[in-house]
């Protein structure tokens, strides 16, 4: 009689394992999904941000490029990294001007402005856009 209460003890203490187990996977998982998907949905044009900001947005999301700064933007210009291609162009971007753009290949880009016209002798304020795919785990 002693036997059984021990073969029942096992078989308890396996069972916490497999669902110790089956916990710790799933919180895993979640973690990873949950860092694969923390991509932006919006992008903030502002002079004032640091130079070669990165952001990094999800391939065929649509992502919201703003001007939220004060001054009217200028040369907004979003070009391919691997090709050198020429993706959007707008001359003049009015403050708190908006629009939204969808990315359909993977890479990188890199998109820059000027915050004061072309005359004027001034420098760019560029960041990178990284567009990543939906990863599969």
């Amino acid at each position: 009689m002693h036997k059984t209460p021990k073969l029942i003890l096992k078989k308890n203490c396996a069972k916490q394992n497999i669902w110790l187990a089956l916990f710790v996977t799933v919180w895993v998982v979640a973690g990873l999904e949950g860092r694969a998907e923390s991509t932006n949905t919006m992008i903030s044009l502002s002079p004032s941000v640091q130079q070669l900001e990165t952001v990094v947005v999800t391939k065929n999301s649509e992502v919201q490029v703003s001007n939220d700064s004060v001054t009217t933007l200028y040369s907004f210009t979003v070009i391919k990294i691997s090709s050198g291609k020429r993706m959007v162009s707008i001359d003049n971007m009015k403050p708190s001007a908006s629009f939204n753009i969808a990315f359909d290949r993977t890479g990188t880009y890199v998109a820059c402005y000027l915050n004061k016209s072309k005359k004027a002798l001034t420098q760019n304020t560029c960041l990178q856009i990284d567009v990543v795919g939906l990863r599969s785990i």
